[in-house]
């Protein structure tokens, strides 16, 4: 056997090892870059502050029999753009992602959003919560959806019933 017949094998040997390695390599990489899920955890409670969850049995009491109340409602699940190109639908409805309603009383017969309740906290004080507000006020303005602005501190259910009944134009 001369030098060439020898060598050759082991050439092929080397190029398959090399290649396993290389396989083996992107098949491990894969799988570390799965995303870490270790950095989330349950919340305890649907609501942010206590003050929502006292408003959401306030407005059950008061108006449980006639509406569901449905809390943390996406708005993109309330308005939608308009038809248009796929790219225009997107980047309008992009503007509405990630924004949800503290609440919205919807007709039981239906299930049609009715009313739009918001519990401005203590963090619409904050100057992109203002301008996030004023972009909603104008949104639901524009589509015919009411929208009620409470603070925390005007909880007492009266004041609750009469401003949610003005909103709804109706008398109970």
């Amino acid at each position: 056997m001369n030098l060439v017949e020898l060598i050759w094998p082991l050439l092929l040997l080397i190029v398959f090892i090399v290649g396993g390695m290389f396989v083996f390599q992107i098949l491990f990489k894969k799988s570390s870059n799965k995303p870490d899920l270790s950095v989330y955890e349950r919340k305890l409670y649907l609501f942010d502050t206590t003050s929502e969850f006292n408003l959401y049995k306030v407005l059950l009491e008061l108006f449980g029999d006639k509406y569901f109340v449905f809390p943390q409602v996406n708005y993109s699940h309330l308005i939608q753009p308009r038809k248009s190109t796929w790219e225009d639908e997107r980047k309008h409805r992009s503007r509405i992602d990630r924004k949800s309603a503290d609440f919205v009383l919807c007709d039981k017969e239906r299930i049609v959003p009715q009313l739009i309740i918001e519990l401005d906290g203590g963090v619409h004080n904050f100057k992109s919560k203002q301008v996030r507000d004023e972009f909603i006020d104008e949104l639901t303005k524009i589509v015919d959806l009411p929208i009620l602005h409470l603070k925390p501190g005007s909880l007492d259910k009266e004041f609750v019933k009469n401003e949610i009944n003005k909103k709804l134009n109706k008398n109970y």
